[in-house]
């Protein structure tokens, strides 16, 4: 399959690369409120550029996390990425409580951070539909989800402006699956 490598409107989608340390840095502790040190995102970083390599020798899908650019000045302002999500889609189907479960089913999962004085201006969206326009078209995937908390309003609406079903689990178990879009091919 293809390197990434997407072009947008306002936005260039590509591997990281050892150059980004300190900007990768500053959009973990803002837009994803770690506190890990500069060191441990330096270790990710190198882990993360060798993934790249090694799931395309593998032919695995490419999961990961990208760099957000705008192509209008390089600078890299967020991250957009595809994970191996986990969904227990039946606490989230509206059965009765005493009739759900846990059972999983992996899934194509996308996530986004921007650097705050970048949010609110739909790079998110921008961002993130290039990635799912880039798993159906080159992967041909049959479905896409995005998970978030039941307090984060703001990827809720990301999820709803690229056309998500969102589910809102009942209960708070499992603490990881509170809210989950999921997005199915257009040709299903």
């Amino acid at each position: 399959m293809n390197r990434i490598d997407i072009h947008t409107d306002r936005l260039h989608i590509r591997y990281y690369e050892q150059k980004d340390l300190n900007s990768h840095h500053q959009i973990l502790q803002q837009a994803f409120e770690s506190d890990g040190t500069l060191e441990e995102t330096q270790s990710w970083l190198t882990w993360t550029i060798s993934n790249y390599q090694e799931l395309a020798r593998l032919y695995q899908p490419p999961y990961g996390d990208y760099a957000m650019e705008l192509k209008s000045t390089g600078v890299v302002i967020g991250s957009v990425g595809i994970v191996q999500t986990i969904v227990p889609w039946g606490v989230l189907d509206g059965r009765p409580a005493q009739e759900r479960h846990h059972l999983v089913s992996p899934e194509f999962g996308l996530y986004w951070g921007v650097l705050p004085e970048y949010q609110r201006q739909g790079y998110a969206t921008e961002g993130a539909r290039a990635i799912i326009n880039y798993l159906f078209d080159e992967w041909h995937v049959k479905q896409v989800v995005a998970t978030t908390d039941f307090d984060n309003t703001a990827s809720q609406k990301t999820m709803e402006k690229l056309g998500m079903r969102l589910f809102h689990n009942p209960t708070k178990e499992p603490f990881w699956c509170q809210v989950t879009g999921l997005l199915g091919h257009p040709e299903q």
